[in-house]
């Protein structure tokens, strides 16, 4: 390895993992001094990292929910009105295609982050990225469709899994609770982004342009990036540098393999497009065999790190538990892309005094309830929450997705007699949210204690990872139940309910043992301690 990957190595051994060597004995980084964990449960009282990272999130989410808020509306609208004219189970796999791209490219973002650009570079790398996407799909040609949203979602991968590293690496490894209590804060930047961007890109796109809405989401990108550039100062060293440096034989295997596995994929596409059989269905069902496979070499590739003991890959292989909690939370989560829509769209009541409510808007209720709910939920975490193990909350957040379901179950049938009152979808969207808060604080704050040294970027793509398994298998699942062009039976949404139940279940039994072997047990520090 060269000096420079050396020097490097050492200016950032255990940065992620350990951020002791950054953190003085009263909790604060050596760098700056105001880089205190967040104990105030308002974002807005938060130190300046913080809050960087917070309104660079914030505004990710916006072009992210806004792309999605019409991009199921545009690809099943007529061509002669704009829109790609797809079939309702086509366009569903379409939206669980993208979505799943977007977990998996967390993968090798995540990896880049932690031993090629670091956290930082990743970040603006990918922010770069997302908002070429956008403005490809802001451009009237259908061309541009496809480049768009592979923009889109090599950015989101870059982006998500070391935004969320860097948000780890400024608590101490004992300090789950106030961890899991940044995370609920953290999570409302991305509901502020996903409230305000379906009223802005859902209006433009529905009522004005398909392409001005994504122009709009373009912007909001572009709004996040120049926010995290201004105030890259208030970081310090913290994600400025790859922990764990990759050597040059290291990169040249990698861009070998990555080098034969586009050209292998290039060649499937090239001879799809020949046969004349082409269609969105074989890309689904070959990212979603993808990413079925993927979660064990990439386990692997981490146990093989330089970094990781015995402990360590212990509680790697007991991981599974939270990577499968996680991956059954984003199945019920992505139903509101595609399903939800579509039954906001053709069975719900949308009059509102004499003016009908555009479908897309309905997907606005889910961030406007974490919004509420998130400061409670932070409060909770670091009170009588503190003594409820990871499993458990994970057990408790997939119960109220099921509950969210069965609400969904009862909605369905009932619409067969025709529209049903919006309140349904809003009960549902409620119970969701608090789903979300619980499962996504518990899930990623216990990815950011359990990752290795120098590993951070890469767990948090694996727990991306299991957003992309939920994501494909959502997809697959909705084409198959919007293949006639209708809403889901109301045995699909039950069928959903069961699951989840049942993994909460398990969860619940095993909780002590899950938790024991994650390495979860230790004690975790008080407020007092943090401060």
């Amino acid at each position: 390895m060269c000096s420079r990957t050396d020097e490097a190595h050492q200016r950032n051994t255990n940065q992620t993992r350990d951020p002791a060597a950054s953190i003085t004995a009263d909790g604060r980084p050596r760098e700056l001094d105001e880089m205190s964990p967040p104990l105030e449960l308002w974002p807005w009282r938060q130190p300046r990292w913080f809050s960087t990272l917070f309104l660079t999130d914030l505004w990710e989410r916006f072009s992210f929910f806004g792309m999605m808020a019409i991009l199921f509306l545009y690809a099943t609208a007529p061509a002669h009105t704009g829109g790609l004219g797809m079939q309702a189970g086509s366009a569903g796999a379409l939206v669980g295609l993208y979505v799943s791209a977007t977990f998996v490219a967390s993968v090798p973002g995540g990896w880049l982050g932690d031993r090629v650009f670091g956290a930082q570079r990743a970040v603006v790398y990918g922010g770069v990225l997302i908002a070429a996407g956008h403005l490809c799909l802001a451009l009237p040609l259908v061309a541009a469709f496809y480049p768009g949203i592979a923009l889109i979602a090599a950015g989101t991968g870059l982006l998500k899994p070391n935004l969320t590293a860097l948000l780890g690496s400024f608590y101490p490894p004992r300090a789950s609770a106030q961890r899991e209590a940044g995370f609920s804060l953290f999570f409302v930047s991305i509901q502020m982004g996903a409230l305000a961007a379906p009223i802005v890109t859902g209006f433009l796109g529905e009522r004005v342009g398909w392409h001005l809405g994504f122009g709009a989401a373009a912007a909001g990108m572009a709004v996040g990036l120049t926010t995290f550039l201004r105030n890259l100062r208030h970081f310090g060293d913290i994600g400025r540098y790859p922990p764990q440096p990759a050597d040059r034989r290291t990169l040249r295997r990698v861009c070998g393999w990555t080098a034969l596995g586009a050209g292998l994929v290039a060649v499937l596409i090239v001879l799809d497009v020949l046969t004349g059989r082409a269609g969105i269905e074989h890309f689904v069902a070959g990212l979603g065999l993808l990413v079925l496979l993927a979660p064990i070499p990439y386990v692997r590739s981490i146990l093989r790190g330089p970094a990781v003991s015995r402990d360590d890959a212990r509680r790697l292989r007991s991981y599974g538990w939270i990577f499968l909690a996680t991956a059954v939370f984003f199945l019920l989560a992505s139903q509101a892309n595609s399903v939800f829509n579509q039954f906001a769209a053709e069975s719900t009541d949308r009059g509102l005094f004499g003016f009908i409510l555009p479908a897309s808007w309905f997907q606005t209720l889910h961030p406007l309830f974490v919004l509420l709910a998130a400061p409670a939920v932070a409060r909770f975490w670091t009170g009588a929450g503190r003594r409820l193990d990871v499993p458990v909350k994970l057990a408790l957040g997939l119960s109220l997705g099921a509950v969210g379901l069965l609400l969904m179950t009862l909605a369905a049938s009932l619409a067969a007699a025709g529209p049903v009152s919006p309140l349904w979808l809003t009960a549902v969207y409620l119970v969701l949210a608090c789903a979300e808060l619980v499962v996504g604080a518990a899930g990623l704050g216990a990815t950011a204690q359990v990752a290795p040294a120098g590993t951070a970027g890469q767990f948090m793509g694996l727990w991306w990872l299991a957003g992309a398994v939920g994501a494909v298998v959502a997809g697959q699942f909705a084409r198959a139940a919007m293949s006639g062009g209708s809403s889901p039976a109301p045995l699909y949404f039950l069928g959903l309910a069961i699951l989840a139940a049942t993994v909460a279940a398990i969860l619940a039994v095993g909780h002590r043992r899950i938790n024991n072997r994650l390495g979860l047990d230790i004690p975790a520090l008080s407020l007092m301690e943090v401060s």
